[in-house]
């Protein structure tokens, strides 16, 4: 199994010096989908509640906050829009925006649910939605709730090209097909597992630029995908050497290249034999979830939880960054960062509880926004 080199950067967080330029002198580069100009954040410090900062260098360095966050507080939504620097972030369940590329941050409304999670939109709006099956659309004037074709959620997905078609994977891995941005749902295919093999779906991931493209992960029965909008699935291999009892978590499907699909899964037939990774991996797909190969191990200076935050590189296949935190005992939290290319692990540690999401500047990829947490 191959095994990723872990350097140690153990970097504490550092504010960015009050003396630096103001990057925002710069030229600004253009957005992603060629709606517009984003620029780097200028401030040095964001104002706000301290749910959401930023990091100009993948997390070396961190901005400093208006304000100390006051537990307990996960920051679980935040995504980049196709506005010029316009975000939206869900702390449990206030959704706030920025208008300034990050530096500001003001409450715009409620959000019903628990553990929200953001979806961007074209037309500078988002998706949030919960397990349990809340749905909401938010925008930089308010948020608006939705119906719900199901109650429970393991997914949602937003075509890049038509803000208002919609997809989401309930418990049982069905998909359903929105054509109005929420209001009316449809099921779409048939359910990944037959009803009596799943126990869990733990998380559905989509092609933003092909919502037929789905990966799902569920317990001990490893991966599923389609690549017809559900009409048939395909068991994923690669996830076990030794058997198919394997439960995937978490899984980020590359926006650069959606051929390009990762996952973090448990091995229990591993873990059950005393395997010095405890049968954790990161697997990566080359054919877009059909097969996995094992890249990341847990152990030796990485951490894998069950579950763990996976966020893709936006231009690059190459790179995913994933997270460990833990407020206990003052821990913080790792930023690690995965280069297929040299097959290594870099990590960078900050105080923080947890890092519970992250959204990438769209014209510099390296200004990363991190959701936070404070847990005790």
């Amino acid at each position: 199994m191959k095994k990723a080199l872990t350097i140690g950067l153990a970097t504490a967080l550092a504010v960015l010096s009050a003396t630096a330029p103001a990057v925002a002198e710069v030229e600004p580069d253009e957005g992603f989908g060629g709606s517009g100009r984003w620029h780097r954040p200028a401030c040095q410090t964001v104002t706000g509640d301290g749910a959401v900062t930023f990091t100009r260098n993948e997390g070396r360095t961190i901005a400093p906050t208006s304000q100390v966050l006051k537990p307990i507080v996960y920051t679980t939504g935040l995504v980049a829009l196709d506005r010029p620097d316009e975000l939206l972030a869900v702390s449990n369940n206030v959704a706030s925006r920025s208008k300034d590329a990050g530096c500001t941050w003001t409450p715009v409304g409620k959000v019903a649910g628990s553990y929200i999670e953001l979806a961007a939109a074209p037309g500078g709006r988002a998706y949030a939605w919960d397990r349990a099956g809340s749905l909401t659309l938010v925008t930089p004037a308010g948020t608006t709730p939705l119906a719900s074709p199901a109650d429970a959620l393991s997914g949602l997905g937003v075509d890049r090209r038509r803000g208002d078609r919609l997809r989401v994977a309930d418990g049982a891995g069905q998909l359903y097909d929105s054509r109005d941005g929420g209001r009316t749902w449809k099921p779409v295919g048939v359910p990944a597992w037959p009803q009596s093999d799943i126990l869990t779906v733990y998380t559905a991931v989509f092609d933003a630029s092909d919502l037929d493209h789905v990966v799902l992960g569920g317990s001990e029965t490893g991966a599923r995908v389609t690549f017809d909008g559900g009409r048939t699935w395909t068991a994923a291999t690669g996830l076990s050497r030794t058997g198919t009892r394997v439960n995937v978590f978490t899984a980020a499907i590359s926006p650069a290249a959606p051929h390009i699909v990762y996952a973090m899964g448990l091995d229990l037939t591993e873990l059950d034999a005393g395997a010095p990774s405890g049968g954790r991996h990161i697997y990566r797909s080359h054919d877009g979830g059909r097969h996995f190969t094992p890249v990341v191990d847990h152990g030796d200076g990485i951490t894998l939880p069950n579950g763990p935050l996976l966020a893709a590189h936006p231009s690059d296949p190459g790179v995913l960054y994933f997270v460990y935190g833990t407020g206990w005992s003052a821990i913080g939290t790792d930023i690690y960062r995965y280069d297929a290319r040299r097959d290594r692990v870099t990590t960078n540690h900050n105080p923080y509880d947890r890092v519970t999401s992250i959204a990438f500047n769209p014209s510099t990829p390296k200004v990363m926004y991190l959701g936070v947490a404070e847990e005790v």
